[in-house]
């Protein structure tokens, strides 16, 4: 059942959580039910303000067939039209229940339901952007589906209804005037209890011991390591949130090193039980431990293949010299040994990547410890970081093989770090003063497990990929588009935990949140004014997406455009004016007005959007399309201009879109996101004097909308890490 009112998609009364940009596809496709609708209008009616690529509605129609069961090869719901576009092939049946009722009609087979005066109200809204025979055609071939079954007869019988068509189409639009009424007169929402931030950092393991190598198994619900809290180092299980701690080997030897096979079903360790370091291989719950090497040299610190057949190793077996490791590989049995990396220094600790065509390791043949690259028959040996003079290890892939964390040592403390698969875009993750060391990942690629010393003893810790950041919101709803009080103490947020996207403030240690605004629309975008007076958003309460400025308490709204073209994204200057996007002048592009509403003035005119003003207000950064093919194609980059407008060149350079600038306090440097498909997406900032980019986010899904406090000192953002959007502060160092 789809209830567009409140933007519900719900299966047996239980709400299916989509993006607020998928329900919107799913609106459209549903409101042209049977109808070709082109990937160029879905574009447009999704992200009517916004530069977005195919690949943005490719994962809408994707996360809308995961969400409905639908099949690509054989669809029921969403069929792909080659070339063109996309339509909704289920039957629709629009409820003729009475509206004082309030109820909504129940779904049979796959017939979608949807609420009447939801529904009509979804169609009126494009009233004022769409001629009026447009949009009652529309209505009428929908609602001409209400009571017919699928297949044969629906076009005949379809014929036969027009004056029953032309009467529901009175009766559904005067359901609409009621309910948008009735729903302006209600009381605003009450303030939520206060919460607290939740912090990314998570300490899993209490214990005067040592505790270390922590490693994800492949489910991500265990987690193996070592220590010597019985007196030697032995392995143990235990829970990923820390509970069930299990001893699985016990000996009166050292054993160390625990690695999950592929499949989560064995583990394979370092034991000294025979008088020098063999590996050996275990169950997963201990048992049937079995030696795989036989020699008297020494034998550890071991990755499996991808397939699980294999094992590479470090070994001295081939040199007397116990510090001159060589790297092996092995089948799991033991047998067919062969060396693959051979040099006279150190090389040793080799990991697999995910798709098993490259081996990582650490060798000491530059005179320290540094991380480097091999094929597995030992060619291409290449180093990963060509900027750095400083000792490197514990190398660590992540599961979709797309980034590496390891371990540098920074002023005499081992830090973690995360780079790019090929070497680019470095980040650093801890910043304490402590030894942070031996990183695992999580295998959703969201978090990281490591071992650190910052409590005492070593101990192992859990965080996200990115650090120490901290979850500001956490609700079931899309938590949007974060915005700094001038003070740094509140952020401004969009969400639509009340069915639609409304304004809502909270405390940025993620106390005191209230609801500020209660509109029949949705309201977006929130920008606090530079004296925290005032809070200027977008809003499309009156049909079309339109400039609206209100007290910081929610009082005195007052709208600011009244142009007929969509007016978005608000953005005050240091003087006061107000900097936002507009298609009136039949495309996207910047303009500016007083706070009043007036004095207006385009800025652009080559196709612009998500601005954002320069602290100084000299000016103004904004996306367009790229001025030349990067990797054959025109993505969208962030370019800076004087306030004026004039001036503009082109700051970035990224072969994927660049989108959301936002200046640094300093004005020295902006930060944007750079979206890869619609699928990923993670935050750089670019220095405007010789390009320099630095990292600062590194999840796996989609980082986005930055925003730095007035000191410079936190990073707020949105991002579906945890599977729906929310708030997330990070400290910057």
């Amino acid at each position: 059942m789809l209830d567009a009112r409140n933007r519900l998609l719900l299966k047996d009364g239980v709400n299916v959580r989509l993006s607020p940009k998928a329900l919107e596809t799913l609106l459209i496709l549903v409101t042209h039910s049977l109808q070709v609708v082109e990937k160029e209008q879905l574009l447009k009616e999704v992200w009517p303000d916004t530069f977005v690529e195919e690949g943005s509605l490719s994962r809408n129609i994707h996360e809308l067939r995961k969400a409905l069961g639908d099949d690509l090869s054989e669809p029921r719901y969403i069929e792909t039209i080659p070339k063109r576009g996309y339509r909704f092939i289920a039957p629709v049946k629009v409820s003729l229940s009475d509206a004082r009722q309030n109820e909504l009609t129940t779904t049979e087979g796959d017939t979608t339901v949807i609420e009447k005066h939801t529904y009509a109200r979804l169609v009126s809204d494009e009233f004022e952007e769409v001629d009026l025979s447009a949009s009652a055609a529309s209505l009428s071939q929908s609602v001409q589906l209400e009571a017919l079954p699928a297949g044969d007869g629906v076009r005949e019988r379809g014929r036969k209804q027009p004056i029953r068509v032309a009467a529901l189409v009175a009766v559904v639009l005067l359901a609409v005037a009621v309910g948008v009424f009735v729903f302006r007169k209600r009381a605003r929402v009450s303030p939520t209890p206060s919460s607290r931030a939740k912090s990314a950092l998570v300490r899993l393991t209490q214990n005067n011991s040592v505790d270390g190598a922590p490693v994800w198994s492949p489910d991500g619900t265990r987690i193996a390591f070592w220590s010597n809290r019985d007196g030697k180092k032995e392995v143990y299980v235990m829970d990923a949130d820390g509970s069930n701690v299990k001893r699985l080997t016990n000996n009166v030897a050292d054993e160390d090193n625990p690695k999950w096979s592929p499949d989560g079903r064995k583990i394979i360790f370092d034991s000294d039980r025979d008088g020098n370091t063999e590996i050996y291989l275990m169950d997963a719950d201990g048992q049937n431990q079995t030696r795989l090497t036989r020699n008297n040299a020494f034998d550890s610190v071991t990755t499996w293949s991808p397939d699980g057949s294999m094992v590479a190793f470090a070994s001295n077996r081939d040199n007397s010299d116990r510090y001159n490791l060589d790297i092996y590989v092995m089948n799991v049995d033991g047998s067919n040994v062969r060396r693959i990396v051979n040099d006279p220094e150190y090389d040793a600790e080799p990991k697999w990547s995910p798709n098993g065509q490259k081996i990582l390791f650490v060798t000491g043949r530059n005179d320290r410890f540094e991380v480097y690259e091999t094929n597995l028959d030992g060619s291409g040996q290449k180093k990963m970081n060509a900027d750095t003079n400083t000792s490197e290890g514990s190398p660590a892939w992540s599961r979709d093989g797309n980034n590496i964390a390891f371990v540098r040592n920074v002023d005499g403390k081992d830090q973690i770090y995360v780079m790019d698969a090929d070497g680019k875009n470095l980040k650093r993750v801890t910043h304490d003063a402590a030894n942070n060391s031996t990183p695992s990942w999580s295998p959703d690629g969201s978090k990281v497990v490591f071992q650190s010393d910052r409590d005492g003893n070593w101990e192992i810790y859990v965080m996200s990929v990115d650090g120490e950041l901290a979850q500001v919101t956490d609700d079931p709803a899309d938590d949007l588009s974060p915005n700094w009080s001038p003070d740094g103490s509140k952020l401004a947020f969009s969400s639509n935990r009340a069915g639609r996207q409304q304004i809502y403030v909270i405390n940025a240690d993620g106390t005191s949140l209230s609801q500020i605004t209660n509109s029949a629309g949705d309201d977006t975008d929130p920008v606090w004014s530079l004296d925290g007076n005032r809070i200027a958003f977008t809003s499309s309460r009156d049909g079309n997406k339109e400039i609206y400025l209100m007290n910081v308490d929610g009082s005195n709204e007052t709208r600011l455009t009244t142009e007929s073209g969509v007016d978005s994204s608000p953005k005050w200057s240091p003087d006061g004016r107000i900097l936002f996007t507009s298609n009136r002048d039949g495309h996207a592009d910047l303009y500016v007005m007083d706070a009043a509403g007036h004095t207006v003035t385009r800025l652009t005119t080559m196709g612009a959007g998500q601005a954002a003003w320069s602290p100084d207000g000299g000016r103004i950064a904004f996306v367009s399309t790229s001025t030349e093919k990067i990797d054959g194609h025109f993505p969208f980059q962030v370019f800076v201009a004087d306030a004026t407008g004039s001036n503009v060149r082109i700051l970035t350079s990224s072969p994927d879109s660049a989108h959301g600038p936002c200046w640094l306090p300093d004005g020295k440097a902006i930060a944007f996101h750079v979206d890869k498909l619609g699928v990923m997406a993670n935050i750089f900032q670019i220095e405007l004097d010789g390009g320099k980019i630095r990292r600062l986010t590194a999840g796996p899904k989609i980082d986005a909308r930055p925003a730095f406090s007035p000191d410079g000192s936190k990073l707020a953002f949105q991002s579906n890490r945890d599977g729906d959007y929310e708030i997330y502060v990070m400290n910057l160092h």
